[in-house]
C-alpha cells in the first residue's frame, strides 16, 4: 500500500478504502479507483485473507464436516451449502470423517487452526465435548443429521422416527407380515431415531419385530456379506427397510444375487433417496429427506449466529424437517 500511495500520489488511507473495497462509501472518485486497481493489478498485489482476519477477526471462511463427502446425501448438502455460503460472502472448506472419532476431531482442531468463522457439522459420536468447548469460546456451529444432545448447539434434524413409521405402515397397508429393518447403529440401537420408529410401528401395527443393527464400516463388501448374511438366514421376511441410502444399494445386489424378485419375493423399502432407486427397475420406494431445506436451514442458522454473535451461547434449538414417502414399483 506504501508502494502504491508513493508511486500514484495518493494517501495510504486511500489507498487502503480502495483495497478493501470501501471507495464507494468513503466517496473516493472513479478516477482514483480505477487509477489505484490498474497499479495494483500491474505489481501483481493480492489481499492477504489471513492478514485481513488478524485485522478485522473474521476469515470469511465455513467449515463444513460430514460423515462421506462422497455420499449422495452429503454430496448434495455440501454442494448446496457451497451455493449458499458464496452467496453470503464466504467461502467453504469441507472434509469427510468417516465416522472415525480421531479423524474427526483432527478436523476440528483444523477448523480452529483455520480460525473458521463458523462450522456446520454431521458430528460423529464422542464430539460432543470439543463441540461444547468450541461454543463456549465464541464459535459459531450448527449440527445437521445427528444430534447427541449437544448443549447449546443448533441442530437441524429431519423426522426419522416418523419417516421410519410411515415406510413400516406403507409396507403392512401393502400386506406384508415379516418387515425386516437393517440399519446402522453408531452407539446404543435402542438411541437410534431411524430403529425406534420402526420398532413403534411394528408395535402398534401388532407385527413380529426383526431388527438387524450393525456398526459403521468402512468397506460395501462388508455390508453386502453382512446383509447376505441376514437375509439368506431369514427366507419368511417377506419386505425389508434399509436404514441408509448405501446399505439399500448393498441390499439390492444382494438380492439380485439371490435371484429373489422384487416385490414379488420381497419388497424393498430405502431410507434416503438416490438415482439408482430412481431409475432401478422396478423403482425403489423410499423415504426421501428434504436436502434444500436441510442446507438452507443450517445456513440461516449460521448466518443468523454470525450476524448477532450473543446467539452463540442461547440454548440450543433443534430444528425437525418432515420426511416424505415416495412410493415406486418396489413395494
Amino acid at each position: 500500500m506504501s508502494d502504491l500511495a508513493r508511486k500514484l500520489n495518493v494517501s495510504k488511507t486511500t489507498v487502503s478504502f480502495i483495497l478493501n473495497g470501501k471507495a464507494k462509501e468513503k466517496r473516493i472518485s472513479e478516477s482514483v479507483v480505477e487509477k489505484v486497481m490498474a497499479e495494483a493489478a500491474k505489481l501483481g498485489y493480492r489481499p492477504n485473507q489471513f492478514a485481513q482476519s488478524l485485522r478485522t477477526g473474521r476469515t470469511n471462511i465455513i467449515g463444513l464436516m460430514v460423515e462421506d463427502i462422497s455420499n449422495p446425501f452429503y454430496a448434495s448438502i455440501a454442494k448446496l451449502i457451497e451455493e449458499k455460503v458464496y452467496q453470503n460472502g464466504y467461502k467453504i472448506v469441507y472434509c469427510s470423517t468417516e465416522n472415525d472419532l480421531k479423524r474427526g476431531k483432527e478436523f476440528l482442531t483444523m477448523f480452529n487452526t483455520l480460525s473458521v468463522d463458523g462450522c456446520i457439522i454431521a458430528p460423529t459420536l464422542g464430539m460432543e465435548d470439543d463441540i461444547r468447548d468450541m461454543i463456549g469460546k465464541g464459535k459459531s456451529v450448527v449440527l445437521f443429521d445427528r444430534f447427541f444432545g449437544n448443549d447449546g448447539s443448533d441442530a437441524v434434524m429431519v423426522d426419522n422416527q416418523g419417516g421410519m413409521y410411515q415406510a413400516v405402515q406403507h409396507l403392512a397397508d401393502r400386506g406384508a407380515k415379516n418387515i425386516a429393518l437393517i440399519a446402522l447403529a453408531l452407539d446404543d440401537p435402542e438411541k437410534e431415531d431411524r430403529i425406534i420408529g420402526f420398532k413403534k410401528a411394528v408395535a402398534d401395527l401388532g407385527l413380529a419385530l426383526h431388527v438387524y443393527a450393525m456398526p459403521f464400516k468402512g468397506g460395501y463388501e462388508s455390508y453386502l456379506q453382512d446383509i447376505g448374511e441376514i437375509l439368506r438366514g431369514n427366507p419368511a421376511l417377506d419386505a425389508v427397510v434399509f436404514g441408509t441410502n448405501y446399505l439399500g444399494i448393498a441390499g439390492l445386489e444382494v438380492i439380485n444375487q439371490m435371484g429373489l424378485r422384487i416385490p414379488d419375493d420381497i419388497a424393498m423399502v430405502s431410507f434416503d433417496d438416490h438415482d439408482l432407486f430412481r431409475i432401478h427397475r422396478p423403482g425403489i420406494t423410499v423415504v426421501a429427506q428434504p436436502i434444500e431445506a436441510i442446507a438452507q436451514t443450517a445456513i440461516d442458522t449460521l448466518m443468523a449466529k454470525l450476524r448477532d454473535p450473543a446467539q452463540v451461547h442461547h440454548a440450543g434449538e433443534v430444528i425437525t424437517l418432515l420426511t416424505s414417502l415416495i412410493v415406486r414399483a418396489s413395494t
